[in-house]
């Protein structure tokens, strides 16, 4: 805030002088202590004659007296030259002195002319010459140009704080503006809930850039696990000067040791365990759920030449902190409700494997592959869930199918195989009327089509193939190889990785088949142990 007032007051300063400088007065500028900061363009005599020691001396005396006494009247600092000064105050602030030397016929007369110029060592007839647009005749022409300095300084101070506020009132109204777009863009953003750490961290680094504080964090209680993902994590978006660990282990006390009925409030140094780290105030708001604070919004080392906390900017994050409320409910709910999906999920899977026991396993080995082959192949971790998922329930159409086909022992016939053909299209049937599992079907569907076109159900071939049908192809022959069948045991890794590679381009899809074989199948095998007594039948 000051260094706006001080721009103000240079803004006018330089205004006044120029027009002083239209009707013959010099203008100068003092700092608070009463030394010139600025001095008025003179023709050379007349300016080594008012800035010689002896005059110099004389302004910054007046000029202190002026600013200590809050005086305003004309000082009449020797005779014909007289000191007007202006006062540069925004409230209880003082910021300075302007003032105008303003002269008359009377100079002429007094000794500080001669004494001046022999001082500075300059021609008295040049500074004569100099002085004489300069000169008021009279008393009345001296009041007439100190009423007419003071008004135009009057004029151009109301003008420079009309522009100044209605400057203000734009950045505010563009400020409001973009807060209030922020805030609309944010809410659509926590609409969607699958990536809650992700959301809030996205949250964070959009709040951040539209406000003035060098680093925005979030830190959730750890002891409210509605929401795992967030229990426990501080996310920061900009730079602490401290590093996170201070600051989140102050934010985790505080949160602490917050009540429900804790509201906005800036912590200081001196008062604040994290106002001490961050070394500056800091902005903190509780982010309630279900009547409980389970977390904090915290807003620290503020930028910009005001550093002190505005109430628009605690408005603000109050604001924030009621949609991070409002978005843990609903991530808790979604939580509850993805638990519960999967929960269905694996009952559906667990009824296939019931139907006979070498089953056991295959659904989630498929679903680990699945999305493990998805993110080497480039799609994020939200998009690989989905591939697990498609994974689990891949063959969920083999509840449709007899057991005495699903557990024969031996060679199936034509007509058995062409039942066992069905279950993806029996699969999709069952699932298409879930709005969850939309994305999901394409692959339940398609998955025992082949690259060359010679699968099924449809022979579809190549790119036609959906993309999350060729994985789930691959996870699915990769296990059903690697497991122990009812009528021959698991293939060696080495045969199953070469089988693999033979078939790249005619059974599977051959960017894919390459990006397989070179997984981790660490976890698989893992997996694949805990029904190391058991066998499989083939997917």
């Amino acid at each position: 805030m000051n260094a706006s007032r001080q721009n103000l007051f240079a803004g006018v300063y330089k205004a006044l002088e120029l027009r002083c400088r239209t009707i013959g007065v010099p203008l100068w500028r003092f700092n608070t202590s009463g030394v010139i900061s600025a001095i008025p363009e003179l023709p050379e005599a007349l300016s080594k004659w008012l800035g010689g020691e002896a005059l110099r001396i004389g302004w910054e005396t007046a000029a202190r007296l002026a600013l200590a006494n809050k005086q305003s009247d004309a000082i009449n600092l020797f005779p014909g030259a007289y000191f007007l000064p202006l006062e540069e105050r925004e409230g209880a602030a003082r910021m300075g002195l302007t003032a105008a030397v303003i002269f008359t016929e009377q100079v002429f007369k007094s000794d500080e002319l001669i004494d001046g110029c022999e001082a500075a060592q300059v021609d008295v007839v040049a500074v004569s010459s100099d002085l004489m647009p300069l000169i008021r005749n009279g008393s009345q022409q001296l009041e007439q140009t100190i009423a007419t300095i003071r008004w135009t300084h009057d004029d151009l101070l109301r003008g420079a704080r009309d522009a100044s506020a209605l400057d203000q009132f734009g950045e505010k109204l563009s400020q409001a503006y973009e807060e209030t777009a922020l805030l609309f863009r944010l809410s659509r953003l926590l609409g969607c809930v699958s990536d809650p750490v992700g959301l809030v961290r996205t949250f964070c680094q959009q709040l951040q850039e539209i406000m003035p504080f060098a680093w925005l964090g979030v830190r959730f209680d750890p002891s409210h696990t509605e929401l795992r993902g967030l229990a426990g994590n501080m996310i920061i978006a900009g730079v602490t000067p401290c590093g996170v660990e201070p600051i989140d282990r102050a934010a985790t006390e505080l949160v602490r040791s917050w009540g429900e009925d804790d509201w906005t409030r800036v912590l200081r140094p001196g008062e604040s365990v994290l106002a001490d780290a961050a070394g500056s105030e800091v902005l903190a708001e509780p982010i309630t759920f279900d009547g409980r604070v389970i977390g904090g919004l915290f807003a620290g080392n503020k930028r910009g030449p005001d550093a002190e906390v505005s109430s628009e900017e605690t408005q603000f994050i109050d604001a924030a902190a009621s949609f991070l409320g409002i978005f843990h409910e609903n991530a808790a709910r979604f939580s509850e409700q993805r638990a519960m999906f999967l929960g269905v999920l694996k009952a559906m899977t667990a009824s296939i494997d019931a139907k006979d026991p070498y089953t056991c396993g295959h659904s989630e080995r498929v679903g680990l592959l699945a999305s493990r082959l998805a993110i080497a192949a480039g799609l994020d971790p939200e998009q690989a869930e989905r591939y697990r998922i498609a994974g689990l329930v891949h063959d969920v159409g083999k509840i449709g199918i007899s057991e005495s086909v699903l557990s024969k022992v031996g060679k199936l016939t034509k007509e058995e195989f062409d039942q066992i053909k069905k279950h993806p299209e029996i699969g999709h049937q069952i699932l298409k009327d879930i709005p969850l599992m939309q994305d999901i079907l394409p692959g339940v569907l398609h998955h025992h089509e082949r690259y060359d076109g010679h699968g099924y159900p449809h022979g579809l071939a190549a790119e036609n193939i959906p993309l999350l049908a060729r994985v789930l192809a691959l996870a699915d022959t990769f296990d059903a190889m690697s497991s122990t069948r009812s009528y021959r045991p698991a293939a060696p890794r080495e045969k199953v990785i070469e089988e693999i590679k033979r078939c790249s381009g005619a059974q599977f899809d051959p960017a894919l088949a390459e990006l397989f074989v070179n997984l981790d199948f660490d976890e698989f095998d893992r997996m694949l142990g805990k029904y190391q007594s058991l066998s499989s039948v083939a997917a």
